[in-house]
């Protein structure tokens, strides 16, 4: 992938739009050796999967949203990357899940009820509530860092954020091939198909009539998100017939996720056979363990991605 160029990095600190900790010192990025759709094809008709880390962390004790983490994650194995959007009081789109800013930052109020400039003054905090020296970071640091990196970015919008906005940034940087926006109803769905039609979407059905009119209008650009539980070996086949991806999220509570229950034993074949029975990418809180289980049952899928087999973790 392209290195950010000297005038556009000069451009972002020059207007305070700094681009955080982004590592000179790293790995090369992987090479997509084909197009998003086509790897998701690749990965449903060998029956394997990849892994997206939830909010960017490594494990649940990292930072939410944080560029660290991020690049802490991608060292390790998973080069997808889920991330919350939202939008400041003067329209910069900031990285962030709640609401409010007290539980994973110094900061305290609502995130829309303040500016850039002043969410700039508060430091991320990590999974145990200690501050750490990482910002909030914006949209625009993490579509950098993912160019940079070769990652893929799972966009999570929230509420208040127009969609159009993401999607001009996504533009602006040139990244529709690594992105996938994330809708949570069959509404959301059709607007960012209309919206986006060169970029993926996950699509979730509310109820059984959604789920029926996402499996008609299946694309190849659209993933279907089956949910935080076991998924349906019924709707897999149906979304097989039309050629529709399954996401599957093992993330979830403490003690009631998925991942909990995987890896209370130390195993964690329950990743390989969630690959095994269609699920193509797998949300994780524990990322890396989903990872490595996935190895070592042969069910990884980073060569539907690269052409090549992954590259030990280094972990």
């Amino acid at each position: 992938m392209a290195r950010l160029p000297l005038l556009l990095a000069a451009a972002l600190l020059a207007t305070g739009c700094t681009v955080g900790s982004l590592d000179t010192n790293r790995r090369p990025a992987p090479v997509m050796a084909r197009p998003l759709p086509e790897v998701f094809d690749c990965l449903r008709e060998n029956r394997l999967a990849l892994v997206s880390a939830h909010r960017g962390q490594k494990d649940p004790l990292a930072p939410e949203n944080s560029l660290a983490s991020f690049t802490n994650t991608v060292e390790r194995g998973p080069i997808f990357i889920e991330i919350d959007i939202a939008r400041s009081a003067d329209g910069v789109l900031m990285l962030m899940h709640d609401q409010t800013l007290d539980r994973t930052t110094t900061g305290t109020g609502p995130l829309a009820g303040q500016t850039y400039r002043q969410l700039r003054q508060f430091w991320l905090r990590d999974g145990e509530g200690e501050p750490t020296n990482e910002r909030i970071p914006t949209l625009e640091e993490a579509l950098v860092w993912a160019k940079r990196r070769g990652a893929v970015l799972q966009l999570d919008i929230k509420p208040g954020v127009p969609v159009a906005e993401v999607v001009k940034h996504v533009r602006a940087n040139r990244m529709e091939g690594q992105v996938i926006l994330i809708a949570y109803s069959l509404a959301d769905t059709r607007a960012a198909l209309k919206l986006a039609p060169d970029m993926m979407v996950s699509a979730s059905g509310r109820n059984a009539s959604e789920t029926a009119a996402l499996l008609r209008m299946a694309t190849p650009r659209m993933l279907g998100f089956t949910g935080t539980r076991e998924p349906d070996a019924a709707l897999i086949v149906r979304m097989d017939a039309v050629g529709m991806e399954a996401i599957t999220g093992t993330l979830g509570p403490p003690g009631k996720r998925l991942d909990d229950l995987y890896l209370a034993d130390g195993d964690g074949s329950e990743y390989a056979a969630l690959a095994a029975r269609g699920v193509t990418l797998i949300a994780s809180d524990q990322p890396v363990e989903a990872w490595r289980a996935l190895k070592k049952a042969d069910r990884n899928g980073m060569i539907c991605l690269t052409g090549q087999k992954a590259e030990e973790d280094l972990s």
